[in-house]
């Protein structure tokens, strides 16, 4: 393994030495003969990567997406953009991949292309969703813009709907509110009325989740212009948990939001449902359960400890005192029995006569 690996290097340093060789220029030679080198500046890439020389193949792409963008050829430049940033992410930089597929995606729109633009800044945000979340949503956004501008209506709503689920993530509830409302927009414009009631409800959730009533009942109300969305089940739980939250029961909400219906929905949606308080319901703290207290029988540890100490003592001290009775009482018995002994002998002394 170690010498496939060591002759696909020897085969990238001599590309890149052909390269080098085509960007030069001389007398007769007044421009670099820029197609040849980039073309051997890809090998070079290729060879590189194959043999796991990660730095050199980097190298060789950029300066193969250099020479193709002076070339006026966008689409190859971004091509090897996407290359150069599939090397960086094996070695673990993120953050300048990202940057690369950014250009990328910038150079195929200037080539003509969208669509490919669209999926490179889609592999873009899901390299970094779990690192920049920021970045990954805009990346999510434009991908979605750029399909929709396509009329790809649905290869729009799919990176929009990812995007969604990172704001939810994040916390930024009311960006989330409005990437959801253009993707219910998006459904409509495609007559997808089954995920237009999905949407709804997630829409409901979400504003309950911020304590917006209000907005929550107006966005359940307007959505019966939608197709058959009163007879839909997504109404039925919408209309139940609006009718639980503005009553107060919690336990009807809770309820009502372990359904199957929420836990098919978006896992960040399905989250925020099972997570739902009525207004002035908090969750209770495990570490200091609320038990009551009754203040008449129930002493505090150390009064209880005083009383017992106390009752012990007390018992000593009736002790100490029987004891001491004892030994009185024996005293007295004996004091009465000397008293009473020399007065028989005195009687019999002498005899019977």
């Amino acid at each position: 393994m170690a010498a496939i690996q060591q002759r696909k290097v020897q085969e990238g340093l001599q590309f890149m030495r052909e390269a080098e060789k085509s960007m030069k220029t001389s007398w007769l030679k007044w421009k670099p003969d820029l197609d040849s080198a980039a073309d051997r500046y890809m090998k070079a890439g290729n060879s590189f990567k194959a043999g796991r020389s990660y730095p050199e193949a980097e190298d060789a792409f950029k300066k193969a997406a250099e020479a193709y963008y002076n070339n006026n050829s966008f689409f190859h430049s971004a091509k090897a953009l996407e290359q150069a940033a599939s090397v960086l992410k094996e070695m673990k930089r993120i953050s300048e991949a990202v940057e690369l597929i950014e250009r990328a995606g910038m150079q195929y729109r200037e080539s003509g292309s969208p669509d490919t633009a669209a999926m490179c800044l889609i592999r873009g945000g899901k390299m970094c969703e779990g690192m920049e979340a920021s970045k990954a949503i805009n990346m999510f956004l434009s991908a979605g813009d750029l399909n929709v501008g396509e009329d790809k209506i649905r290869e729009g709503i799919e990176p929009m709907v990812h995007a969604v689920r990172l704001l939810l993530k994040t916390k930024r509830y009311e960006e989330a509110i409005g990437v959801k409302k253009k993707i219910l927009e998006l459904y409509g414009s495609i007559e997808n009325f089954a995920m237009m009631y999905k949407t709804v409800l997630g829409l409901v959730v979400v504003y309950l989740h911020e304590s917006d009533y209000v907005a929550a009942d107006k966005c359940y109300k307007d959505s019966f212009s939608i197709p058959g969305f009163g007879s839909s089940e997504e109404a039925e739980a919408a209309e139940r948990i609006l009718q639980y939250f503005d009553e107060g029961d919690a336990d009807g909400l809770k309820s009502c939001t372990s359904q199957p219906l929420f836990t098919y929905l978006d896992n960040e949606i399905a989250k925020l449902a099972r997570s739902l308080r009525v207004p002035g319901d908090f969750p209770e703290n495990p570490s200091k359960p609320n038990k009551p207290k009754n203040e008449l029988f129930d002493k505090p540890k150390s009064v209880e400890k005083d009383y017992s100490n106390k009752d012990e003592d007390e018992e000593e001290d009736e002790d100490d005192d029987d004891e001491q009775l004892d030994t009185e009482l024996e005293k007295t018995e004996e004091s009465a029995k000397a008293l009473t002994n020399p007065d028989e002998e005195d009687e019999f002394a002498g005899g019977l006569c």
